[in-house]
């Protein structure tokens, strides 16, 4: 994963790194994580945190290892990469730029664009869209329209 990061996010990521390791050990305090994060612009929750700490100090001795953090960081910038991908895809059929398509238009771009699915894999993920981002009035029914945002989030997931 590591392998797909330029070599200015490398240095970047590797900068960052090196601020909080004092000794030169190649890790650091699990402490100093969330600031790593921030020092690479990245908003890090604190639920993201503790999962971030459970994967990458599975022992709890609370360091966090230098070639560990970077498949992560990796990962987290490819997963950004796709989001932002994929949120232009849907703004193309997002005519009115409410964040919402039909499912039609979903089955269109899963079917078109990317890696095409097959129609079975598109209806399990249109019956998951209608469960877990629906688009909803302001009295909670459902529109008929799926909040694409959320969808994302569900796919990622």
């Amino acid at each position: 994963m590591a392998d797909l990061l330029s070599d200015e996010q490398l240095t970047e990521i590797q900068d960052a790194f090196r601020l909080f390791d004092k000794k030169g050990e190649n890790q650091i305090s699990g402490n100093d994580l969330i600031t790593v994060f921030q020092a690479l612009k990245c908003n890090v929750s604190q639920a993201e945190m503790t999962e971030y700490m459970e994967v990458l100090d599975p022992s709890g001795g609370g360091m966090v290892q230098y070639t560990d953090f970077l498949q992560l960081v990796a990962k987290r910038l490819q997963t950004q990469e796709t989001v932002d991908d994929l949120m232009k895809a849907f703004r193309v059929f997002d005519k009115e730029h409410k964040g919402t398509v039909s499912p039609d238009e979903l089955r269109h771009i899963l079917t078109h664009f990317g890696e095409c699915m097959e129609a079975a894999e598109v209806e399990e993920y249109l019956v998951e869209a209608d469960l877990k981002a629906p688009h909803l009035k302001p009295d909670g029914s459902k529109t008929g329209l799926l909040n694409y945002v959320a969808f994302i989030a569900v796919i990622l997931d």
